[in-house]
């Protein structure tokens, strides 16, 4: 269980922004893949969200990197990695492909990596350790306010959505599963971001909404994103990934914390989240904009 829950926590890892030459990669093939991946004829006929939903059916199987990158990591540095991911990581690398897809007739790595560190990092711009995102409601506070997503879930008519206040501070409550954080100057300005999330409000659609085929299947578009929100008092999500539609079916894709890697859930999306329901209390909504 306690696993289960750190597999959410969520970071992106830099030094400070530099120049392209300066980028640290996951391997030398990195940069071949993501000009692969942009040149793909699939996309020609997409809109943005189907462009995300296929950029993450084209990473299903890469492997987690969570552990390393995360748990026991200790420093952080702007890599470009196309080989392994953590769910936030998944998200916003699928995004800055669609994003760098539209920027010219040819587009390649180098429009990538400026859209993913304009995604992945706190007001676009790659820093320390502890700048990154460490929350998902702090990764989509920043992406809506710079136009990089919306929040669709106020806008899913007909469905119930509600509203909650939460304070949001596990991180510092289990410091010792983090390397990082037996720094205390380290633990001093992650306890200084969670001040800002006392209260938090969370708008979200009810877990009986995304249950019901019925109902949330048919208004969800391929390529949305989804935050599946934690029973947890003092945590916002458990779970995210990216759904789209296959046949009749609305499938999932996400970092599984069971299999390690990423994978596209073979359940619907709504028997998956039945599964799994006694910790989900509902799901936030967004889209690429």
């Amino acid at each position: 269980m306690k696993r289960y829950i750190l597999f959410i926590l969520l970071f992106s890892f830099s030094l400070a922004a530099m120049a392209y030459e300066e980028v640290f990669f996951h391997c030398d093939q990195d940069t071949a893949v993501i000009n692969r991946l942009l040149r793909s004829p699939e996309l020609a006929g997409l809109d943005k969200p189907q462009q995300v939903a296929f950029f993450a059916k084209s990473l299903e199987g890469a492997p987690s990197n969570l552990r390393q990158e995360i748990l026991e990591a200790d420093t952080a540095r702007f890599t470009i990695d196309i080989h392994s991911f953590n769910p936030l990581s998944l998200i916003s690398t699928c995004i800055a492909l669609a994003q760098a897809y539209e920027t010219s007739s040819a587009p390649n790595w180098r429009d990538f990596a400026a859209r993913y560190e304009a995604v992945m990092y706190k007001g676009g711009k790659a820093g320390d350790f502890v700048s990154r995102f460490l929350y998902p409601s702090d990764w989509i506070a920043d992406n809506v306010f710079r136009s990089n997503i919306i929040d669709e879930t106020l806008h899913m008519e007909g469905l119930n959505i509600k509203k909650k206040e939460k304070s949001i501070d596990y991180i510092s409550h289990h410091k010792d599963s983090f390397k990082a954080f037996s720094n205390p100057a380290n633990l001093d300005r992650i306890k200084m971001l969670e001040m800002g999330f006392r209260n938090h409000q969370i708008i979200y659609v009810s877990s009986g909404d995304l249950t019901n085929p019925a109902r949330f299947k048919k208004i969800a578009k391929d390529g949305d994103i989804v935050f599946l929100l934690a029973t947890d008092y003092n945590l916002d999500s458990r779970d995210m990934g990216i759904v789209f539609h296959d046949g009749d079916q609305l499938k999932f894709i996400h970092v599984s914390p069971a299999e390690d890697k990423v994978v596209i859930e073979q359940l619907p999306f709504e028997v998956y989240v039945k599964r799994n329901i006694k910790r989900i209390q509902g799901a936030r909504v967004m889209r690429i904009n």
